[in-house]
């Protein structure tokens, strides 16, 4: 059985839902503290301002979009394209609920675009990770765009990709990782016919 969520959690989570169901300008402390059933003083111990809160959001979903990463990541051998692929697996698997919450951040945010200071550091964090990873950035920034650019394109309501296109672009972004991040294949040593080897002795001596 699932513990019940922590008041903060489920503060965050009414946050999210306020924002989805109602507008992000309707996103007040007082509609969220109503939505997840605790008093605005409860709410205020948790968050000061709704700034703290909309921080939060941002912190939270940064956190699980890792942790989706990390799960990724463990079942994928050592390999230089190892990274830019546990970022695909995670950004083409996301569930309902992160898909929400990312919904949900990308209308919040737009109210205060100092929290865009926010979402850009977490951004250049995870692309770091990804490029100090990767023998060559160029590339890899390349595979980087592409999943961004069709991730935003669904949260915005504006992709024309059917579900068997979306999981056929998947597989090809995984297959460049891996035709672009292959370890060179080592020289196999070449072995002499014998009748040359035997030419060979005979001037050696």
């Amino acid at each position: 059985m699932s513990s019940r969520p922590s008041s903060r959690e489920r503060i965050l989570d009414a946050a999210e839902n306020v924002v989805l169901t109602e507008g992000a300008t309707h996103m007040t402390l007082d509609a969220v503290a109503s939505k997840a059933g605790v008093s605005k003083g409860g709410l205020i111990y948790h968050f000061t301002s709704q700034r703290d809160l909309l921080q939060a959001m941002v912190k939270r979903f940064a956190s699980n979009m890792e942790a989706c990463k990390a799960k990724f990541r463990a079942t994928l051998p050592a390999s230089p394209g190892r990274e830019i692929k546990a970022s695909i697996l995670a950004w083409f698997n996301l569930g309902d609920e992160y898909r929400r919450a990312a919904t949900a951040l990308l209308a919040a945010v737009t109210r205060d675009p100092k929290l865009l200071n926010d979402v850009r550091k977490e951004r250049l964090k995870n692309m770091a990770g990804i490029l100090n990873a990767s023998p060559s950035p160029e590339r890899v920034t390349i595979l980087l765009f592409a999943m961004e650019g069709i991730w935003m394109s669904e949260l915005l309501g504006i992709s024309s990709f059917t579900k068997s296109a979306r999981s056929q672009i998947k597989r090809t972004l995984l297959q460049l990782a891996d035709e672009w991040f292959r370890p060179p294949a080592t020289p196999v040593p070449q072995k002499c016919p014998r009748r040359q080897r035997k030419m060979n002795d005979s001037v050696s001596k």
